[in-house]
This record gives structure tokens, C-alpha cells and sequence, in this order.
């Protein structure tokens, strides 16, 4: 009986950084982040840090099986 060694589990996003510009004069600009998978082109765009990593908090637990809110739930 042989016991099978688990494959490792991998995930590649493409992370992109984008400066605007604020349209009202003096404003500051701000940084827009979006997440792509290259494998389905899926695209997922975020205004701060906190939400990129609230996204990808919820992605990982669902990829391990863990239960609990999903992403779609917490918007």
C-alpha cells in the first residue's frame, strides 16, 4: 500500500500598481491595485492594502477548505 505524498498547491496572480491622479485641483493622488489570475484572466481591483488583503485572506482559507465567510459575502 502506497500513501500518496500530496502536490503542492501554487497560485500566481499578476499584481498590478496604478497612480491617479485626483481630478479636484490640489488633491492627492491615490493608488489603485488590481489582482489578475493569468490562468483565467479573472481581474479583481482594490483602493487600499486592507482590501488586497482581505482578498486574498478569503482566497487562501477557501483554497485550504476552511469554512467561513466568502469574499462575495464581506463586500
Amino acid at each position: 500500500m502506497s500513501h500518496a505524498k500530496p502536490q503542492p498547491q501554487h497560485q500566481f496572480f499578476i499584481l498590478g500598481l496604478r497612480l491617479q491622479p485626483d481630478s479636484r485641483p490640489g488633491g492627492q493622488p491615490a493608488w489603485r491595485i488590481s489582482l489578475e489570475d493569468p490562468h483565467t484572466t479573472e481581474r479583481s481591483g482594490f483602493k487600499t492594502l486592507t482590501e488586497l488583503n482581505a482578498f486574498l485572506q478569503v482566497w487562501m482559507d477557501e483554497k485550504a477548505g476552511k469554512k467561513g465567510d466568502t469574499h462575495e459575502e464581506n463586500q
